[in-house]
């Protein structure tokens, strides 16, 4: 929002005609209007809270939530007397726009770290009530639409409307019954990256209880809330440690191994590397780096049957990362 400084003024009977216009458009709902009669005096910042309310109400009104909120948020900041007022405007322009988890998060804060006058947070609590009821159905449906375009996509084996309709139930809460997707992290037809997918999202979702996962014939039981991310794993850490001469040397390569190794992992996700692993994929890694940048390379390892097998593994789960995920 423009605002005009320095020598400009807006002279008295200007700003009295417009202030008259624009608040008797808003109380006829012309709000088209109602904006053009106010706007400037919000811009020559001459406008009463009265004028500003009536500009926001407007805005609000007519649709223009962005503009509104930028003005509120303004407004809360320095207009202290009418913090509350603005407040409860900046809400209405939340709720208005259907961002109820904004809502809730913001009321959150507000409920925590300041002392609301008792009117007040009675109105703010309703308010807190009816989002949280609104965000919970508008979960329940996105979930349920998801769901069945998952799963249909599971039928057709359909690989790239599975990360689609996975990446989608990643933004909503877990239901009370994983079944359905417990059942298919046991299924070999389940491709690997839709089994990481759904692991992440119950370990996000803090799920607790035991889960049956089958990759690569290898079987594990795991509490999804108890897994580590891949940045905090310990075992990456080490690889990436072992492969810091390459950081240093070539940070070109590095970005591109790292790369690899991340997208690696992920695929075997939640089967890390062991111990004896490391040295045979840091050597592969950097065995692939100079091979796609063409570099010569003397290899120090004397296992090379071994490490041509994690070559192979490590380019295969790139192919399919990248055509799946697309990164």
């Amino acid at each position: 929002m423009e605002k005009r400084t320095g020598d400009i003024v807006m002279f008295p009977k200007w700003k009295t005609m417009l202030e008259s216009k624009g608040l008797k458009a808003v109380e006829e709902k012309n709000y088209q209007e109602a904006v053009e009669f106010l706007l400037p005096l919000v811009n020559y910042e001459v406008a009463s809270h009265e004028v500003t309310t009536g500009l926001l109400m407007s805005w609000i009104e007519l649709g223009n939530f962005s503009q509104a909120e930028d003005l509120c948020q303004e407004q809360m900041k320095t207009d202290e007397d009418h913090y509350y007022h603005y407040l409860h405007i900046y809400i209405t322009i939340l709720f208005q726009d259907n961002r109820y988890q904004e809502l809730i998060d913001l009321l959150d804060e507000v409920f925590e770290t300041e002392s609301i006058p008792h009117q007040s947070r009675t109105q703010l609590w309703q308010i807190y009530e009816v989002s949280n009821k609104l965000l919970q159905d508008t979960h329940k449906k996105d979930e349920e639409k998801y769901f069945q375009s998952f799963f249909a996509a599971i039928d057709s084996q359909d690989l790239h409307n599975q990360w689609k309709s996975i990446q989608q139930l990643n933004k909503q809460p877990v239901s009370a019954d994983t079944t359905p997707f417990e059942n298919l992290l046991t299924e070999t037809s389940t491709h690997p990256i839709i089994k990481t997918a759904i692991i992440q999202w119950f370990r996000d979702n803090k799920v607790d209880h035991t889960v049956h996962v089958r990759k690569f014939s290898n079987d594990m039981f795991i509490i999804p809330s108890e897994l580590n991310t891949f940045e905090s794993e310990y075992i990456i850490q080490q690889i990436q440690l072992r492969l810091g001469a390459v950081e240093q040397s070539n940070p070109t390569m590095y970005e591109m191994i790292n790369r690899l190794l991340k997208h690696y992992c992920y695929v075997r996700y939640p089967f890390y590397p062991g111990e004896e692993e490391v040295g045979h994929i840091v050597e592969a890694l950097k065995q692939l780096g100079h091979d796609y940048l063409q570099i010569p390379y003397q290899s120090q390892s004397g296992n090379d049957e071994k490490i041509q097998q994690y070559k192979e593994e490590i380019e295969l789960s790139e192919q399919h990362y990248v055509l799946l995920v697309g990164e």
